[in-house]
């Protein structure tokens, strides 16, 4: 696989001594060196053509105030035969332009030359790999240091200068042209003739451009010629990292919708909790108004009647004396009326104390206590602060009913002889503690067995924005403490 003309030239001429019998494939020959090789046994390839006019009308379209052109060229023998052809080339389009052809110059001479020209001048790169002393060099070295050296635009042939400092142009692509002969030497290796294979390869032109030669230019994308191909493009912002940005929107966008929605199950959640509490504490008031109808009309209706029966008893208990049989029964009657009428005036105190209401919370828990002391003949102990003179009755009703269930709780489970009942007020909160001295209790299992009333003195602490607390444990006796905010103007 000969790669270009001295290679091909050098395989043919020595084919038979060297590679006697063997197919050749050979790639980037010009057309007619193509056809001359092709009419010889076993040889095929790829050919390429050059567009001259195609990259000389894109620098006129690209600089149309560039009246100038300078060809450069090196003066080896195939660059001078590349030269005519170019020269012939750029005739043929009759372009008005003034044309320049740089020969062989040394790379010293020739940069100088290019640093100086004329900015409304354009160049033409055809090869320089050898100046006029014989001086080998590389036409890739030339490109950059010319494009580093001048601000006029810089037009070349072939692909393989691209990225190097020159702008574009209609260009030879080295990679398809390799490709093809790739495929061309994989159809002779499965038993293809190479007589037989067509030649290939004088497609391989394409517009391409630097990006980064447009922009030192000052050249738009939309100028160029129609398909062009354009490499080194700088990625905007968005193609670097657009990706990250529609998933970071997407995060984003859906913590949002989540926080928007644990919003508003916490708003519904607050609400629901705010009705629950209000109606919880309408159910509590309610029950107290209730409470309090059971025991005025139990103290007001019920008591009297029962005393008014017991005087008629004994009333008829004096007529019937004579009679010691309905006497004696008479005076049964009398005492079980007085005891009865006893029981309803104690239950109607039970259920709703008037003291309360009377003569307020110190008062009502003081009698409470006494009359806990006398019903269970424990020791009872009882100490009282100064409280605001305008207790709300709603607080005062709610420490009440919390001490009460205490005490009923310690009767019936603490087995202590000895309660203490403090109640204290200091200028924001009012503090009640129930303590005990008897068995204890674990407040865990007896909270989730919603046990000794537990839940109903938190529920009655939590309506007036009380908290409750309360430390016990098997055998250290059970202590209850409740803390209650005194609305501003009370205190």
């Amino acid at each position: 696989m000969p790669v270009y003309v001295p290679a091909l030239e050098f395989t043919l001429e020595h084919r038979e001594s060297i590679f006697p019998n063997v197919p050749i494939v050979f790639c980037s020959a010009p057309p007619k060196v193509a056809e001359r090789a092709h009419g010889k046994p076993k040889v095929t390839g790829v050919a390429f053509r050059l567009d001259i006019a195609g990259t000389v009308e894109t620098a006129r379209r690209l600089h149309p105030a560039n009246n100038r052109l300078m060809v450069l060229s090196g003066s080896s023998d195939l660059e001078r035969a590349l030269k005519r052809a170019t020269q012939e080339a750029i005739l043929a389009l009759h372009t008005g332009m003034e044309i320049d052809f740089v020969e062989g110059l040394p790379r010293s001479q020739l940069l100088a030359k290019v640093a100086t020209a004329d900015r409304n001048t354009s160049i033409l790169m055809l090869t320089y790999e050898e100046d006029s002393d014989g001086t080998n060099y590389s036409t890739v070295e030339i490109i950059e240091q010319l494009s580093a050296r001048s601000s006029v635009p810089v037009y070349a042939l072939y692909d393989t200068l691209l990225g190097h400092g020159i702008v574009g142009g209609s260009l030879q692509s080295a990679e398809s042209q390799g490709k093809l002969a790739g495929n061309l030497a994989v159809r002779v290796l499965k038993g293809e003739r190479p007589e037989d294979i067509p030649i290939v390869g004088l497609d391989t032109v394409q517009m391409m451009f630097d990006a980064r030669q447009l922009k030192r230019l000052n050249l738009s994308i939309g100028s160029l010629p129609p398909d062009s191909r354009v490499l080194y493009r700088e990625p905007t912002f968005w193609e670097q990292f657009g990706g990250y940005v529609l998933l970071g929107g997407a995060a984003i966008l859906l913590q949002s919708l989540i926080i928007a929605a644990l919003l508003v199950n916490r708003s519904r959640r607050v609400r629901a909790e705010r009705e629950a509490r209000d109606l919880a504490g309408k159910i509590l008031t309610a029950q107290e108004d209730e409470r309090r109808y059971l025991a005025r009309e139990m103290h007001d209706d019920l008591s009297q009647r029962l005393a008014a029966s017991a005087i008629e008893a004994g009333n008829l208990e004096q007529r019937f004396r004579e009679s010691p049989v309905s006497g004696e029964s008479l005076g049964n009657l009398k005492r079980n009326l007085i005891a009865i009428c006893d029981d309803v005036h104690r239950l109607s105190r039970q259920i709703h104390p008037a003291i309360l209401d009377d003569f307020g919370l110190t008062d009502a828990l003081r009698s409470e206590c006494d009359r806990f002391a006398d019903r269970e003949g424990v020791a009872m102990e009882f100490r009282s602060g100064e409280l605001p003179a305008n207790l709300p009755k709603e607080i005062a009703l709610c420490l009440y009913r919390i001490a009460q269930e205490a005490l009923w709780n310690a009767a019936k489970y603490a087995d202590s002889q000895h309660v203490v009942v403090e109640l204290n007020a200091d200028s924001e909160f009012v503090h009640l503690e129930i303590r005990d001295f008897g068995q204890g209790f674990e407040p865990l299992r007896v909270a989730e067995s919603q046990g000794l009333g537990l839940a109903s003195m938190k529920e009655r602490a939590r309506l007036v924005r009380g908290t409750i607390n309360i430390d016990s444990a098997p055998g250290k006796g059970a202590k209850i403490t409740v803390q209650v905010p005194i609305p501003e103007g009370e205190s």
